[in-house]
């Protein structure tokens, strides 16, 4: 008899490869943990933004939202703190300063991230996870970085820089 075809063994090898090459090869093309990361630092950077509108709501009832920065450009959120421990939050043109500890005082964010100032002018900071390196810049991976307002009328910037 001249039968054609696969015998049962050889298909349950074959699968058996396939099986194992899958398990193998399909980590390297699927990175669930940078993706959890980067999504992780979008529900931090949407935090980072309703805390500023709050303070530019606060900002604008006071009528300072169009000043530049000064020391007693300031609103107050209750807290407290700030360099007096008088509650008053240092804004520039309605927004928060991009110093890191003025922020913190508005987002309390869990101890996995860190804060880390950008630059020397205070006008940018970045968030990372603490157990990857501090970033010195904004274009580095895995961060949500914000850059304070720099004109009257002008959004600060808020960005996530996907992990990879």
């Amino acid at each position: 008899m001249n039968n054609k075809g696969f015998t049962l063994i050889e298909l349950v090898v074959v699968i058996v490869i396939l099986g194992i090459l899958a398990v193998t090869v399909a980590p390297k093309y699927i990175n669930l943990k940078a993706n959890a990361q980067t999504s992780t630092l979008q529900g931090v950077k949407a935090s980072l933004e309703g805390a500023a509108a709050l303070v530019y709501g606060k900002s604008i009832v006071k009528g300072n939202h169009k000043e530049a920065f000064s020391l007693t450009n300031t609103v107050n959120i209750g807290d407290d703190g700030g360099l007096n421990n008088d509650g008053e939050l240092l804004v520039v043109y309605g927004y928060p300063i991009g110093i890191p500890d003025e922020f913190k005082r508005l987002v309390d964010i869990d101890n996995q991230y860190e804060y880390v100032p950008i630059g020397t002018n205070f006008t940018t900071f970045a968030i990372y996870f603490s157990d990857n390196n501090m970033p010195t810049s904004t274009s580095e991976d895995c961060i949500v970085f914000y850059i304070a307002s720099l004109d009257v009328g002008e959004k600060p910037t808020f960005q996530v820089n996907d992990c990879i």
